[in-house]
Formats: structure tokens, C-alpha cells, sequence
């Protein structure tokens, strides 16, 4: 790539496989891009390697920086090649990867949606001394919580039936792709605390509300899959699955998942003997 400066930190290096790339840099096989790295390379021309890297300059051709180097050997190669494509790969890891990241893993139905009481309580004050023109901050994700009947725990544990998740429902650009929930809905639900997601850290508690802030989030629209959804979440849970939804497979084509009743509030009081 003619703007990168040729050093002893960049190499030219001609891509033999794809393993794992998001859509835009999936068809770079057989082609040559720049490789920039942290420090002085030690490669010698020839020389193949296994690079994880995340991408840099875009033009012409592109320029990616590696963030490790490994020898190539022939099993993970062959790995490679019988996993599907570089795209599928991309989107399976960062699925098993979020599954692993968040606190609960569950199945189940959206019953209500509602604002903050505390974002309520703040409007209506305002209202109440005077009439106010409300401004709208850049990116404001005018929060709501929605509260998620719960049908069945895949992972992590609850002692509940239900459970209350914020979300933005704001159309924004930043927030273009978030969940966005409305009563009724169904699905599978990755449950995150805003403590347990750094990266996502400073969007969740952009303008959030003080007290009434819910119990979980859900930053990526990977974290929700509705039950017409083949694949994805569904299997990663399938240890957790028999006995609750009919395998896609095994349906009437057209037909929605069958899931059962919720489950029915157990008491923790004690019985006690009838007097005579």
C-alpha cells in the first residue's frame, strides 16, 4: 500500500486463507496486503505465519496491524477450512464469546415496557414549576425497562420469575443497534451488567437513570435471538433445550416454536398442621 512507509515494523504479505474477517475483508485470499507491527518484525521473506490482526488503512488495498504472530501448522489449517467461511467464523466466535461474557442466558417473553419511575419523577417535577421545552442531547437514548418473563435458565442463576432489562429506545445512529423491545416479544436473551462489559461500559451509562436503572442490559443486537431464529443461541443451549422448544428440525414448516407455560411461583413457606 503506496501510503504506508516501507520500515522494519511492515511487511507486504500475500494472504493464502482467511480464517476469521467480518464481510468487507473476507475476499482478500490470493491477494497482497500491509502488515504493520508492534515491533521490529522478525519474519524472513518466504516465511508463513498465522496473523491476528485488526485493520488499519483502507484504499487501494489495505493495511491491517498484527496484534500476534503464530507458526502455521497443518491441523489448524485444516480447522480452519472445516468451519465454513471467514464471515460465519467471525459471527460464531463473537457469539460464543458474548455467551461466555454474560451473567444470564435465558428464554423467555417480553410482558411490559416502561420508563424509568426516577425519569418520570424528574419530568414531572419539571413540568410542575414551569412549562420547559425539552432538549434532546446528541445521542440521548431515552432509556426504557423492559421486564422478561422468564421460561427457562440456560446459565447463571435466578430465584425469580422475571427479570427487568434497560434498553434505548432511541433511533439514533449510536443506538441503531441495540434491541429494541415491545410486550409480547419472545426469544432468547444474553443478560449483561453494565459492571461485566467495559467495552460497551460508557455507552450504558450514557444519561442512565440514577434509580431505577434495571437489572440487565443488552448493548448488542447479538445479545437477543427471537424463537423463529434458527442456530445462533439456540445452539449453544441445546444441552439445556429437551423438554422446552421443539428443535426446528422437528416442526411443521411455518409453524412457531411451541413453548410451554411459565413457570409456576414456588413458595418458600412452611407447612403447617391442621389444628383439631
Amino acid at each position: 500500500m503506496s501510503d504506508v512507509p516501507i520500515d522494519d515494523t511492515t511487511a507486504v504479505v500475500r494472504v493464502v486463507e482467511v480464517i476469521h474477517a467480518p464481510e468487507l475483508l473476507a475476499h482478500y485470499a490470493g491477494q497482497d496486503i500491509t502488515v504493520r507491527f508492534t515491533a521490529r518484525k522478525r519474519l524472513k521473506e518466504g516465511q508463513q505465519a498465522m496473523f491476528y490482526t485488526n485493520g488499519w488503512l483502507f484504499g487501494e488495498s489495505v493495511a491491517v496491524e498484527a496484534l500476534e504472530i503464530e507458526p502455521v501448522t497443518a491441523s489448524a489449517s485444516r480447522a480452519g477450512r472445516d468451519m465454513g467461511d471467514p464471515v460465519g467464523r467471525l459471527a460464531q466466535r463473537d457469539l460464543r464469546s458474548r455467551f461466555a461474557d454474560a451473567k444470564l442466558v435465558v428464554s423467555g417473553r417480553v410482558i411490559s415496557v416502561r420508563m424509568p419511575s426516577d425519569v418520570v419523577a424528574a419530568r414531572s417535577a419539571r413540568a410542575a414549576e414551569r412549562p420547559v421545552v425539552r432538549r434532546i442531547s446528541e445521542h440521548d437514548p431515552d432509556w426504557r425497562i423492559a421486564e422478561i418473563q422468564i421460561e427457562k435458565v440456560h446459565k447463571g442463576k435466578l430465584q425469580k420469575d422475571s427479570v427487568s432489562v434497560r434498553f434505548p429506545s432511541s433511533e439514533d445512529v449510536m443506538w441503531y443497534g441495540t434491541p429494541k423491545f415491545h410486550p409480547g416479544q419472545e426469544g432468547f436473551f444474553m443478560l449483561h451488567k453494565v459492571d461485566d462489559a467495559p467495552e460497551e461500559r460508557a455507552a450504558m451509562e450514557r444519561a442512565a437513570p440514577v434509580r431505577d436503572k434495571g437489572e440487565f442490559v443488552v448493548p448488542r443486537a447479538i445479545d437477543f435471538q427471537p424463537f423463529s431464529e434458527p442456530g445462533g443461541i439456540r445452539e449453544l443451549i441445546a444441552p439445556t433445550m429437551r423438554g422446552f422448544v421443539t428443535p426446528i428440525a422437528e416442526q411443521e414448516p411455518g409453524t412457531p416454536p411451541r413453548v410451554p407455560p411459565a413457570r409456576k411461583r414456588s413458595s418458600s413457606a412452611t407447612p403447617q398442621k391442621r389444628r383439631r
